[in-house]
């Protein structure tokens, strides 16, 4: 079903530009689509992310912390950078959820829904590359570990090296689950801000919603 072009001259095509910007939500809302609810949708997802990482975050600290003390050679150097590492997760994870709930008292017009969308999904995108270096980093750790006489430093990068490749996997895991339901997330929005067609002629502005 197509609605019906309206024409219009003068000042009503700058309304009309303005309308584009600012899609009036109720019109979306009835086609069982809203805005805001994208928008809240999005806030949750992210908010139950850090929540998750938070929580791989305490259990590592937790976890590294007892065995680390109570255990020696590679053991306990892959408890404690676990402990070390996510450390920095957790500090990560409590600054990405209260954003996100800031995020959820705004309220954003299509174009503002957009920039959000494509913003979530490319930090999770340059995440993944971060996380193939983390991974990196631990193997370049490991043959280090490899190729000294010293037995003790030896197990201290083999064990920081194994828990990089460890946290490194667990986070590449992490980000490709996020981008994969934020991606699926963002369709919606999409595809909905794709069915607007804006037209110019002799007769004026055209504005046409396809649903």
């Amino acid at each position: 079903m197509h609605l019906k072009a309206l024409y219009m001259n003068g000042p009503q095509r700058l309304l009309l530009a303005l309308l584009c910007c600012l899609w009036p939500l109720h019109t979306v809302a009835q086609q069982t689509f809203s805005l805001p609810q994208y928008n809240a949708d999005r806030v949750r997802y992210t908010q139950n992310s850090m929540v998750a990482l938070g929580s791989w975050s305490v259990l590592n600290i937790g976890v590294g912390l007892i065995v680390s003390s109570n255990t020696d050679g590679q053991t306990k150097y892959f408890h404690q950078m676990n402990a070390i590492w996510n450390t920095a997760n957790l500090g990560i994870a409590i600054a990405g959820y209260i954003h996100a709930r800031k995020a959820a008292d705004s309220s954003n017009n299509w174009q503002q829904s957009i920039d959000a969308q494509n913003r979530i999904e490319k930090i999770y995108l340059i995440n993944g590359a971060l996380d193939l270096t983390y991974i990196a980093t631990g193997l370049y750790l490991r043959s280090r570990g490899d190729n000294t006489l010293d037995a003790g430093k030896a197990d201290r990068l083999h064990g920081y090296g194994n828990s990089i490749i460890f946290q490194g996997g667990f986070l590449l895991l992490f980000d490709v689950v996020n981008y994969a339901i934020h991606y699926k997330h963002g369709h919606q929005l999409f595809s909905r801000f794709n069915r607007m067609d804006i037209g110019a002629g002799p007769g004026g502005v055209s504005m046409r919603y396809t649903f």
